[in-house]
């Protein structure tokens, strides 16, 4: 499999780039630092339009997340990764061009991304903390059409434990996909290795794995590839664990049932 990067120019709407916040949020904000913006991960729980109507696209897909780091953002958790870089002024946020990696999914997750992409897109928006007494910050982002992404805050992995080890694993479900009870099931893995271009070179041999694998839910249907973000953390004797992530599909196939 080879993964390609593509500018999204496509999307822009004519004139946006230069348009202004007039009338932002009527929802009090407070303007956010740039290390509270890159030391959380920010995931979507919200999607809205002016008049507090579900912004259709989005759908009820929470597992998208936005992360800041130095002056460009990722956003995952739909099909596609799509990266740009950001500057923050304020309660003003303007994003570049996104760029996306390019892989085929469910009509509506494309959509999805799509929606984001357009969202992104060479706008001014506005961006602001939202005023609670909660421990997590929310973050409220708005165009000036007044369509709103809310999100919520949970201090990032980077920030808790430094930069991670990024690995690819093939994964497979020691249950089959006609079996009811998946509590019992578990994980058989193995790493694969890609090269510059994106080619598969490598794979290693199949193990149990009996660890946890954070923000991943195994899928006994299908055979996927995924990628792990593996950080080192400290335990209660004092010795490093590892600690791991999922950060996304990147091939997938249907198991056969039996």
């Amino acid at each position: 499999m080879k993964i390609k990067e593509i500018m999204l120019s496509a999307l822009m709407a004519t004139g946006v780039a230069a348009c202004a916040i007039n009338a932002p949020s009527d929802v009090p904000t407070e303007a956010i630092q740039p290390q509270q913006l890159t030391d959380y991960q920010w995931t979507v729980t919200k999607a809205t339009n002016r008049q507090g109507q579900p912004l259709a696209q989005f759908g009820n897909n929470t597992n998208v997340k936005l992360q800041f780091n130095g002056q460009r953002s990722n956003l995952t958790g739909g099909c596609n990764i799509i990266g740009s870089n950001y500057q923050l002024e304020g309660k003003t946020i303007q994003f570049s061009t996104p760029v996306s990696t390019m892989m085929a999914c469910a009509p509506e997750i494309m959509a999805q991304d799509t929606a984001v992409a357009h969202f992104m897109n060479g706008q001014k928006l506005h961006i602001g903390l939202i005023k609670n007494n909660e421990n997590q910050p929310n973050l409220l982002i708005e165009n000036k059409e007044g369509d709103r992404l809310l999100l919520k805050g949970a201090l990032s992995a980077s920030a808790q434990y430094g930069q991670p080890t990024t690995v690819f694993w093939e994964v497979k479900s020691t249950c089959q996909p006609s079996e009811k009870n998946k509590d019992l099931c578990g994980l058989i893995v193995r790493t694969v290795d890609y090269n510059d271009e994106g080619i598969k070179v490598k794979t290693g041999e199949w193990q149990k794995f009996t660890g946890e694998i954070q923000g991943y839910n195994s899928n006994p249907s299908e055979f996927q590839v995924i990628r792990l973000n593996v950080y080192k953390a400290p335990s209660a004797n004092g010795e490093l664990k590892n600690v791991y992530i999922f950060d996304q599909i990147i091939e997938r196939s249907v198991a056969a049932i039996k």
